[in-house]
């Protein structure tokens, strides 16, 4: 047996506020979601002139850092020529390989993600970022996300 840790919905929306605050401080109507550790969402906010494209985005997003437990803009290996070139097919061409995903991790475990769309690349992350933050926070660590600054996918083998 596996025991696991959730997000709970108050969690959520502490997540969302926290984002929310900063895309707010950056003048950005950004969309705003958090996924259980499956991907599926539990809360999302889509700011005041926020786009409507920018739901299914953030929700993708979001999908995408949970489940395959990364950061979204760390696809550089999926450009043309490189090894894992066509993985934004799957899916159902959920998966999201630009920038705007961040997984939520506690003690080591991926618990969801945290999707942002509507941006530009620094102000997703910052939400994302902030998001995260606010909830480790709130149960008592730090955030570290410098594990992210310099990473290259692990060489072909």
């Amino acid at each position: 047996m596996i025991e696991v840790q959730q997000l709970t919905l108050a969690e959520a929306n502490l997540m969302l506020d926290a984002a929310q605050r900063v895309a707010e401080e950056r003048g950005v109507a950004e969309t705003i979601c958090i996924a259980d550790a499956g991907g599926w969402p539990i809360a999302i906010r889509r700011l005041d002139g926020g786009k409507p494209t920018s739901v299914e985005i953030a929700v993708n997003k979001a999908f995408t850092a949970a489940c395959h437990r990364r950061p979204t803009h760390t696809y550089t290996n999926a450009q043309p020529g490189e090894e894992a070139f066509g993985i934004m097919n799957m899916h159902g061409g959920r998966f999201t390989i630009f920038v705007g995903g961040w997984p939520i991790e506690v003690d080591g475990a991926v618990v969801g993600g945290v999707g942002v769309s509507g941006g530009h690349t620094a102000d997703d992350i910052a939400c994302c970022q902030a998001a995260i933050a606010a909830l480790l926070e709130s149960l008592g660590k730090k955030a570290d996300f410098s594990k992210w600054d310099n990473w290259t996918a692990p060489p072909v083998q």
